[in-house]
């Protein structure tokens, strides 16, 4: 359990990390090399150890098909990004399910509607899915809707299909930073891979992976940069220099920081300075709408929706993407927010508010970010539990909190 207390005053420097969804579809690629490159940057976090894990285990085991079956695949979403890789080994792959956050509905159906359109078929044989190659995928691939695993996957998948002699093309096709890191792993590859600018990806076929370059660069987290940025903005007479991130990644965020009245300043591609010092008169913002990169990310939403708490006026959140993503809200009510959810998709944050004492638990990363920033703001000394799941994601964010001034440690349980 987390023990965090009232943390004004926050002044200093934070170094983003690498990110973990950037390294998840490069580190399940890198099995399909011969000669393995070395990844750099690569994130110290559970998810990566376990996606290493089960895929060295599934290599020394698997025979006939490639045995994903393991207990470990449904410990993280992510085990489902090394389909791929028994796809292209065995032709055949069984899979247990996946797990991960509870964060509302997040159906498997458009990663499988992609690979069955690659011509894998998808049967069940008592608690696994049985996943296998039957034919050559199709030239042309209209995904579902627009879904980084699905693209991340089937891109790895054909890019590494034999005795495919013709372009593939794949529409609906999301952009954000980390499936253009997974594309430019697959290009270092000796892959030829082209996104467009109207969400395509076009493959061409090459008759042998041969690598580059030795070395491979994931990009840094654009999403810890977001939630370290909407702390510092929030926190009381705080500011903040952030480094090792990429700026252009949060274009849509910056425009509703400028029209919430925050105050910040791009110092240079890599660098951004960000401050409290208006928090007084942070308006309410109109609408805060959730789509498909480069919009405002889905995954910066909760840690937003408690920045509202803090603003003159009434703001409406609008989630396209994900059903009843709004758990978190729940809990900021406990903390005195004025909270209305108008639907699975809509919710309204009323008025600004002083927020109390609370004793909460999270139930996926981004709901554990939005309750921090609640107990920095907060005038108590807060607790949270189901701890554990924030090492799913943020590098030694404890380490990081603690050096720039936030007052939080690890307690035992009452």
């Amino acid at each position: 359990m987390f023990q965090l207390s009232y943390s004004p005053n926050l002044k200093w420097e934070v170094k983003i990390s690498w990110s973990k969804n950037a390294a998840l579809p490069v580190v399940a690629a890198n099995y399909l090399l011969d000669f393995p490159v070395e990844l750099l940057n690569k994130p110290n976090i559970s998810d990566i150890r376990n996606m290493e894990a089960l895929a060295i285990t599934a290599l020394k085991t698997s025979k006939d098909y490639f045995d994903l079956t393991n207990d470990l695949a449904k410990k993280f979403r992510a085990s489902i990004l090394l389909i791929p890789l028994g796809l292209v080994k065995y032709w055949k792959v069984k899979f247990v399910g996946s797990g991960g956050c509870n964060i509302g509905k997040r159906p498997l159906d458009t990663f499988d509607n992609a690979l069955i359109k690659a011509w894998i078929s998808i049967t069940y044989e008592e608690n696994f899915k049985v996943y296998e190659v039957t034919w050559k995928p199709k030239r042309n691939i209209m995904l579902q809707q627009f879904s980084v695993t699905a693209a991340e996957a089937l891109i790895t998948y054909l890019a590494f299909c034999k005795d495919v002699d013709y372009e593939i093309t794949i529409y609906q096709v999301a952009t954000e930073p980390h499936v253009k890191n997974t594309i430019a792993f697959l290009n270092n590859a000796w892959a030829d891979i082209t996104m467009g600018i109207d969400h395509t990806v076009t493959i061409k076929p090459v008759k042998k992976m041969q690598v580059k370059d030795p070395t491979f660069s994931i990009v840094s987290d654009y999403i810890e940069a977001g939630t370290y940025f909407t702390i510092w903005a929030c926190a009381d007479q705080s500011e903040l220099t952030i480094t090792n991130m990429d700026v252009d990644d949060l274009s849509a965020m910056y425009n509703i920081a400028e029209q919430i009245w925050i105050n910040f300043r791009i110092l240079d591609k890599h660098t951004i300075k960000v401050d409290s010092y208006n928090k007084e008169n942070y308006k309410a913002l109109k609408r805060l709408e959730i789509r498909i990169f480069p919009w405002f990310p889905s995954d910066l939403q909760s840690i937003f929706g408690t920045l509202f708490t803090q603003c003159n006026g009434i703001t409406k959140i609008f989630e396209t993407l994900y059903e009843w993503r709004f758990g978190y809200l729940a809990e900021l009510e406990n903390f005195g927010a004025k909270i209305e959810i108008l639907n699975p998709h809509e919710a309204l944050i009323l008025w600004k508010t002083k927020l109390k004492w609370s004793y909460v638990s999270s139930t996926d990363l981004r709901w554990w970010s939005a309750m921090v920033l609640a107990w920095i703001i907060a005038e108590w000394t807060t607790h949270i539990t189901n701890e554990a799941i924030i090492e799913r994601w943020y590098d030694n964010i404890i380490e990081k909190l603690n050096n720039i001034g936030v007052d939080i440690k690890q307690v035992a349980n009452e």
